[in-house]
């Protein structure tokens, strides 16, 4: 069922074609075939075709539009319309039909800057690993933060979130399948950015990191699964104890800590290598309310 936008009129039809500007309708009590401007539907048509042409423009996103030059089975560096320097990974054989997950990964502070180099680190070569990649593609994503004396907050968790955001709307990702992990500086910037903006990521696996107890209640429900060295001494272990402790006293049943006896802070290495972890947070879907 069609509806006008001032309400007055409708009618039942099939969708033939849609552009941004218009639909082609065909009526179904005559079969007649007519052009409608877009902004002579109702609000909630209008929302429908929008939608389709977005997907559309997804599907063909590995081909054209604004990111398929960065498709291309080898991380490319780039900027953010907001100014963040990242890399991005993405298989051009794939069939932009299917929706892949998205893998981003947050470094720690010594690799901040403005090289877009430094933080090729932790997650960005195993899940891009050939093997990995046959059992289980994804894009990802491995943006820069500009400086340590911001870290992975404000302004910088806001383009970050904004950046997500260009990337799903013009590349076929799926929107279920959105996985945040980080190390240091950036497993309290994978706290934050979960906590920040809830129900947006399937899975949050920060490591040596912490966050702010009091926002808990917001992971309730999110998958997670924190690591963390009993022996480090840059970021003490009780960081992320904090959290998953304050997330359990809320009810949370989604939530692992792996203490990892004997280790220091970088851990990153044997984290990563862990073949159960892939397998795990690639299991994790978000159930949109």
């Amino acid at each position: 069922m069609w509806t006008s936008a001032d309400g007055k009129a409708s009618f039942e039809g099939e969708l033939v074609e849609f552009t941004a500007a218009e639909v082609k309708i065909k009526r179904a009590k005559d079969f007649q075939v007519f052009k409608l401007p877009l902004d002579k539907l109702s609000a909630a048509d209008q929302t429908v075709v929008r939608g389709l042409l977005r997907e559309e423009a997804r599907s063909n996103g590995l081909k054209e539009g604004p990111h398929a030059e960065k498709v291309t089975g080898q991380f490319v560096k780039a900027v953010s319309a907001q100014g963040l320097n990242y890399q991005f990974w993405g298989n051009p054989k794939w069939k932009g039909t299917e929706r892949f997950p998205l893998v981003i990964w947050l470094h720690g502070a010594g690799q901040s800057g403005t090289d877009n180099e430094a933080q090729m680190g932790g997650a960005t070569k195993p899940f891009s690993d050939p093997a990995n990649q046959e059992a289980r593609p994804c894009f990802i994503l491995a943006p820069q933060c500009p400086s340590r004396d911001i870290g992975w907050k404000n302004e910088v968790a806001a383009n970050l979130m904004a950046l997500i955001a260009d990337l799903t709307d013009k590349l076929p990702i799926d929107e279920t399948r959105i996985y945040l992990t980080g190390s240091s500086m950036g497993g309290s910037g994978s706290w934050n950015a979960a906590t920040t903006y809830p129900g947006v990521f399937a899975a949050v696996v920060p490591l040596c990191g912490g966050g702010d107890p009091k926002k808990a209640e917001a992971l309730k429900g999110t998958p997670i699964w924190a690591f963390h060295g009993d022996q480090d001494t840059e970021v003490p272990i009780e960081r992320s104890k904090t959290m998953v402790d304050a997330i359990k006293a809320l009810g949370g049943e989604k939530v692992t800590f792996t203490v990892l006896a004997g280790e220091g802070h970088s851990i990153s290495g044997g984290v990563y290598s862990r073949s159960d972890l892939p397998v795990w947070m690639f299991e994790q879907r978000l159930v949109r309310k």
